[in-house]
Parts: C-alpha cells; sequence; structure tokens
C-alpha cells in the first residue's frame, strides 16, 4: 500500500462499496464480485493497489484500468480475511478496508465433492474427526488449531498454502494428496517381505500415519497386529501412554487418565509428562 503522503490530495469519493463492507465466499467455495466504484469521471487512468492479510497470511498486487470502477473480485480469489484498498486517479486518492468471510459448506457438499477424489476411502472419517465436515469458525473465518491446523482437514505440516486455507476445496485438495502419501507409505510398510494385509489394516496403517507414525508391528505368528505398547486413553482422541516408559508400566488406562488428564488442556505434554500424542490412538478414536 502507498504511503500517505504520496497519495494526491483529494479524495476519490468511494461510493461502492460502503466502508467495511463484509463480502461472503459461498458454500459451494464460489469467491463474489468485489466492485468498487467512485464518483470520478471515467476516462482516466486508476491505479488500484490492494493487499489481503489473515493471520500470518498475505497477498498484495495492483491493477489498471481505464474506468472509475474495478472488480477487486478476481484478484482476491482463494484468499480471504481483511483487502486494503488504494485507488489512486488523476484528481485523488482513496484508501479503504473490506472483508471476506466464508459460509459453511454443508456436509452433503462436502461429501460429494470428496466423491469424486479416488483412494481417498476412509477420508470421510477424518474430516469428521478433525472438524466435523467444517471449515470456518463463528466468525466466517477458517478453523485454525493451538497447533496452526487449518481448514476442514486441518492442514498443519507441511503449512498450507493461504488459497489452502481459506478454499475448502483446496483444502480437501491438498489433505488428499498428503493422504494418498500415507497411504502409499502404508502400503510398502505392510507388504514388506510379500507380507499379506487386510483393508482393515490399511485403513488404520494408513489413518495412524496421517497423525503419527506406524499402527502395526509384525508378529511371525499372528501377522501384522495393533502395536501392543501403546496404551489409548479412550476418553481422548489421539492421546494415550508408551508403556514401555517406567512410569507408566503395570497402571491402567483409568489410572494413568486420572493421573495426567488434568495436563491435557495444556495442548502440548511437558518434558516431564508421561502421555503423549500418537497415531495409533488417532486411528483407534476413529475406527474403534
Amino acid at each position: 500500500m502507498p504511503e500517505a503522503s504520496s497519495l494526491p490530495a483529494y479524495t476519490l469519493g468511494i461510493t461502492l462499496p460502503r466502508p467495511q463492507t463484509v463480502f461472503h465466499i459461498s458454500k459451494q467455495a464460489v469467491w463474489p464480485s468485489i466492485i468498487i466504484q467512485s464518483e470520478a469521471s471515467g476516462g482516466q487512468q486508476f491505479n488500484w493497489q490492494w493487499s489481503m492479510h489473515w493471520h500470518t497470511f498475505s497477498r498484495q498486487g495492483t491493477a489498471t484500468t481505464q474506468s472509475d470502477s474495478w472488480d477487486a473480485g478476481p484478484s482476491v480469489a482463494n484468499l480471504g480475511g481483511t483487502l486494503n484498498v488504494a485507488v489512486i486517479g488523476p484528481y485523488g486518492s482513496e484508501a479503504f478496508n473490506l472483508q471476506v468471510i466464508g459460509d459453511q459448506p454443508e456436509v452433503s457438499d462436502v461429501m460429494q465433492y470428496l466423491g469424486r477424489k479416488p483412494n481417498s476411502a476412509g477420508f470421510d472419517r477424518i474430516l469428521n474427526k478433525e472438524t466435523r465436515m467444517r471449515h470456518f469458525d463463528e466468525h466466517g473465518e477458517p478453523i485454525r488449531s493451538f497447533d496452526n491446523g487449518y481448514g476442514i482437514a486441518q492442514l498443519t505440516k507441511p503449512s498450507p498454502t493461504y488459497e489452502e486455507a481459506w478454499n475448502w476445496k483446496k483444502n480437501i485438495d491438498a489433505a488428499i494428496g498428503l493422504y494418498q502419501t500415507k497411504q502409499t507409505a502404508a502400503i510398502v510398510y505392510l507388504s514388506q517381505g510379500k507380507r499379506v494385509y487386510t483393508d482393515d489394516q490399511l485403513q488404520r496403517e494408513t489413518i495412524s500415519r496421517w497423525n503419527g507414525g506406524a499402527y502395526h508391528v509384525w508378529d511371525a505368528a499372528k501377522g501384522w497386529l495393533r502395536n501392543p505398547n501403546i496404551l489409548w486413553d479412550s476418553a481422548t482422541g489421539n492421546i494415550g501412554w508408551n508403556m514401555t516408559r517406567p512410569e507408566n508400566a503395570g497402571h491402567t488406562q483409568a489410572e494413568l487418565h486420572d493421573r495426567d488428564a488434568g495436563n491435557y488442556r495444556k495442548g502440548r505434554p511437558g518434558a516431564n509428562d508421561c502421555w503423549g500424542y500418537f497415531g495409533v490412538c488417532y486411528a483407534d478414536s476413529i475406527l474403534g
């Protein structure tokens, strides 16, 4: 955005939209037109400078028109938050802010979109677990977790792009790509040494790797087994205990829950905590 001192001294008089107008992204992830109109005479060159920002995300750009109006919508498609616009014309300038927020997608729309994605079996369970298939919070901004997971799929690592944070379809696209990568790794792991596995084992292994490490360990007599060293706190999502730790050994789930549950609200286990987050527990919480 230009410095205030570099702008012409007279204001252009923006007539559309009103300052602080809120524009809505549709439930189907369609971005609105954002027509900006001034009362200046047309036929002259107008320079538009814009920046969009939300939390740590930002984007900026410029446009030039030969009229006193401009549609900012295409420039900020797939972005949301606060839109700052400055327009400089032959007889003055104006700077103002707008808001772009999102309307919650319908679960039916999410399921229909997922239905067109290959190799995504079980992924709806993850979306339901993470956000109950919601993308926006009560303010119309993408849901954001304490560990910077964004949107309907809670994209965390790698961090999403600005577009993936705001467009629920792009959020799912990025997440499905990651899910398929985890699925490929699960297949390689389970099929090592020409070992066999079931569809259920593949799904558990994939979902476990989505949130953490491997779900199964190999037993020469019984085949692939759930990692017996991880005890899940069934009152939570992906919290549990590594039972090989001396502090946990010999205790029941109820005993460990009573001991540690008061610390769960911290978000992350501290150096002296004996509980943790495990992909094994995450898969158990989703698949039972």
